[in-house]
């Protein structure tokens, strides 16, 4: 921001004492304004830091990335400190999958469906920033071994009145844009934001080989499989939030959401099965059409009470959801040769219609300067009905029902916690404790098939506890305790046997219950001067994890889940920020880690040990004539699991260049590539058991160029407010995000 040097030093002149006279002529030390000369301007630049962190959350200010008015979320979490995104967008929150996701501290439809189309899709132009929160405490819930990610989308502008913002762009990939808007009538603030992303017009083909050995001596010995798919994908979000403050000890705040996500990948596959001898039994050849929807809607409200004063208050908060999701699995055999029994059409389709009520209470007192106390209670009602079956027939028309493969399944699952929590200082020191108790009642009930119902109630006492010592005011020593939990999601539990893909079957465990991950870590944040960062080494424990299990039986590929597995594994993060200059910033995150599974169930007699190392940097440099440069890139080394694990280091690299223009930065325009060297990338996995070996291999078209604009109107100092509670919804799988 630049201002003429007189006026700078006349307002240094005005008192800050409120009802003093001001200064006059007649005063010795006074300056008459009306005299003054324009000098040169003087120009007063402070940069905000990029990555902040007290230890316990991380914060990167999506605001402040020059990348941002062109990007999805999905790129600028390469960026994030503990979050690894790998070739095919899988994403990981401090080395798990299974993590909690968040939009402004609450469960958003939006963020249902397929996440990476989502998360591909929402313009991080209009996130402010995104949060890693790796030690929620017990104020939120258990759920999600990893931590949370909170998405934060409310941000301010600079003008009175009204703002409006709006952008397209196109890439190699998809096209699409959004629309946001904020306005202000009295004491009552709304803000809607509409976006939309088209990943049909430009699909992209995707190829696998994969190869399936039995190691248990049967005639079908060694399946080979190839495909090759071109996925298709839209989607659409809205959201609108308002509050309402009659006075300042009263806030009532609103918020409706939607989101729409459909997927339609198509392509062929072709399987030929040998036996030990190596001669062919059969092979197969058929086209697929594999296509689906989301729809989720959901309404919340909350009432926020001050006594007094904003460090003491109640806050009550309700919110209700409504996410149905259907899907339609077809496939059409052209070619067959061979000793097999498969018919010329088969499809697989599927409902799920998931239901939520949530209400809780939070109160907060703060004691005094040093003292904090936080509690509360929290109802979470959900309920979600599966109808599913297998569909066989010379052709579509004539397809009918297997009997035998329906299943109308009704999932409960309900929950009810209470949390207390404190936070003292003294002096240099502080300490938090809290502890968080949830009753989990989770069961099925099977209105039509042949499977036991079952109901099962689960008690979780969840604790934390972290000692913190302030070297300085924005540098800073923690040691921490945090336990987490991950509860089944229903496809895991449901024990409906699902046999479309020839030679498997793939069926859940209904007596699974929630895996609990015990963390210990040690860390350093300094966050002061131009080179800014933080360490943190942790210690995990995962005493009961679900895991997948794959065995051969009677010829078939079977694949199923236990709470079979033990983890113990060692990590070391570490982010610096360096800004060199006004105009030049870096930026470097590390993370390794090294993880002992293990599992002595009778389905899996496993051991696996192994290391993972990920690193990633990103460039910002101001240009001449306003031209912002960012230049990104990171590698990653193999994942593993206790059977699993990836075979391939894969990389990314992208380059960016923008330019504003028009009065306050109105106009942004920005030119994108990214993996552009290499037209496609190669990874897979391996999984290995006692009776069987798999191995899979993909290669994808990585690289990317695009366009995008971005207009802003107006502005407004003033942003829709937020009580102080955060609501969190269980979703189908407790409201944990597992993908990968």
């Amino acid at each position: 921001m630049k201002y003429p040097l007189s006026i700078l030093l006349a307002l240094a002149t005005v008192s800050t004492t409120w009802g003093e006279e001001p200064a006059t002529t007649d005063h010795p030390d006074s300056i008459a304004l009306p005299d003054y000369t324009d000098l040169d301007e003087l120009v007063v630049v402070q940069k905000k830091k990029m990555v902040e962190s007290d230890g316990a959350k991380l914060s990167y200010n999506v605001s402040d990335d020059p990348e941002a008015s062109s990007s999805s979320i999905m790129e600028i979490l390469r960026k994030v400190p503990g979050v690894t995104v790998d070739a095919e967008d899988n994403v990981k929150v401090n080395g798990q999958s299974s993590f909690k996701i968040l939009m402004n501290g609450k469960e958003d439809p939006m963020l249902k469906g397929d996440l990476k189309t989502v998360l591909k899709s929402i313009p991080a132009a209009s996130i402010l920033k995104i949060e890693v929160i790796s030690e929620p405490g017990a104020k939120y819930d258990a759920e999600g071994v990893g931590g949370i990610l909170n998405i934060v989308t409310d941000k301010k502008t600079k003008l009175e009145g009204y703002s409006a913002q709006f952008g397209g762009w196109i890439r190699a990939t998809q096209i699409g844009g959004y629309l946001n808007g904020r306005t202000k009538l009295g004491n009552v603030m709304l803000d809607a934001n509409v976006s939309y992303n088209n990943g049909r017009v430009f699909s992209r083909k995707w190829y696998n080989d994969s190869e399936r050995e039995s190691l248990d001596g049967s005639e079908n010995h060694l399946l080979l499989s190839n495909q090759e798919q071109a996925s298709e994908w839209d989607y659409t979000g809205v959201t609108l939030n308002m509050s309402w403050e009659p006075n300042t000890n009263n806030l009532f705040t609103f918020q409706g959401n939607y989101g729409y996500n459909s997927w339609s990948p198509h392509g062929s596959m072709r399987r030929a099965m040998y036996n030990p001898a190596g001669d062919m039994l059969w092979k197969t050849e058929q086209v697929f059409r594999n296509g689906g929807e989301y729809n989720g809607f959901s309404l919340s409200g909350s009432y926020q009470h001050n006594f007094k004063r904003d460090d003491n208050n109640l806050v009550i908060s309700y919110l209700f959801t409504d996410s149905p999701v259907k899907s339609l699995d077809e496939y059409d055999t052209t070619e067959r040769e061979g000793l097999i029994d498969i018919t010329p059409y088969s499809a697989m389709k599927s409902k799920t219609l998931y239901l939520s009520h949530i209400i809780q209470i939070d109160y907060l007192n703060q004691l005094s300067e040093k003292h904090l106390f936080e509690a509360g209670a929290k109802g979470s009602i959900n309920r979600s009905n599966n109808v599913s079956s297998t569909l066989e027939g010379e052709d579509k028309l004539s397809a009918v029902t297997l009997s035998d493969t329906e299943v109308d399944a009704a999932q409960t699952k309900d929950i009810y916690s209470l949390y207390s929590s404190y936070t003292g200082k003294f002096g240099s020191w502080s300490i938090k404790g809290g502890l968080r108790y949830e009753m989990t009642r989770m069961g099925m009930h099977y209105k039509v098939g042949e499977y036991e119902d079952f109901m099962t109630t689960l008690h979780d006492l969840v604790p934390n506890a972290a000692v913190s010592y302030n070297i300085s005011d924005a540098s800073a020593l923690r040691l921490a305790y945090q336990m987490r939990i991950s509860r089944p999601d229903i496809s895991q539990v449901n024990p409906y046997r699902n046999t479309l893909n020839l030679g498997t079957v793939t069926y859940g465990n209904p007596n699974l219950e929630s895996q609990k991950m015990h963390t210990f870590s040690f860390g350093y944040t300094n966050y002061e001067g131009k080179l800014t960062g933080g360490a943190k080494l942790t210690y995990r424990y995962l005493a009961n994890g679900i895991t997948d299990i794959i065995f051969m039986k009677e010829g078939l590929m079977n694949t199923t889940y236990a709470n079979s597995g033990v983890e113990h594994a060692a990590m070391l993060d570490l982010n610096a920020n360096w800004n060199i200059t006004s105009d030049l910033q870096w930026g470097v995150n590390a993370s390794g880690s090294y993880s002992h599974f293990s599992s002595d169930s009778e389905l899996l007699k496993a051991r696996k040990a192994g290391w993972q190392v990920y690193a990633s940097t990103n460039l910002n440099y101001t240009m001449p004539w306003k031209v912002r440069m960012s230049v990104n890139g990171g590698v990653y080394t193999p994942w593993s699991d206790i059977q699993s694990r990836g075979t391939h280091t894969n990389y990314y690299y992208s380059l960016g260049f923008s330019r504003s223009f028009l009065p306050k930065d109105a106009l942004t325009v920005q030119l994108s590539a990214s993996n552009f060297l290499t037209p496609n990338q190669n990874y897979g996995w391996r999984q290995e058991s006692e009776s069987m070996r798999v191995l899979s291999r993909s290669r994808s078209s990585q690289w990317n160029v695009g366009v995008s604009v971005t207009f802003k109107l107006g502005g407004l100092k003033a942003q829709v407010k937020k009580t102080a509670a955060e609501l969190e919804q269980e979703g189908s799988g407790g409201g944990s995000q597992k993908n990968g």
